[in-house]
Order: structure tokens, then C-alpha cells, then sequence
């Protein structure tokens, strides 16, 4: 789905790693975009401060979180 919320975070991720397909299943640590525990902690800030909402933490200890599953997260699903 193509709405703000994924827009937006494409936008946020797309800022740090361009040139990336950023598909729903792509997971943002290792074997996806690569990101380190502070560089997602910072996504997910940026995140909140951008659709005013609160990333519940234990988002940050999924193992291979997805795109989707912080579009998921941003969504309230």
C-alpha cells in the first residue's frame, strides 16, 4: 500500500540508504538495509516525531524487523 505513512517512511529510511528498494519485507538491520542498533533507534525516533506516535521499544528488539512491520508499528497495527 502506497499511503502517507508508507511514503513517509521510505522517505526516512531512502534518506540514509538511497539507491535501496524498500520493499514491506525488507528488514532493517542485517541482510537488509544494514542499519546498527543506534541507527534504527534514531529511525525510530525520527518516526515519532514525524507521525506524532509512540513506537512501543520492543520493536527495537525484533529480530529482523521489516518496513512493513514499522509501517505496522506507525499504523497502530
Amino acid at each position: 500500500m502506497n499511503d502517507n505513512i508508507t511514503r513517509g517512511v521510505h522517505r526516512i529510511l531512502g534518506a540514509r540508504e538511497r539507491g535501496v528498494e524498500l520493499r514491506d519485507d525488507l528488514p532493517l538491520g542485517p541482510n537488509g538495509l544494514g542499519l546498527d542498533s543506534i541507527a534504527l533507534v534514531e529511525v525510530v525516533l525520527e518516526c515519532e516525531e514525524a507521525f506524532g506516535v509512540t513506537i512501543a521499544p520492543e520493536v527495537l528488539a525484533l529480530p529482523n524487523v521489516t518496513v512493513g512491520q514499522l509501517v505496522g508499528q506507525i499504523r497502530g497495527e
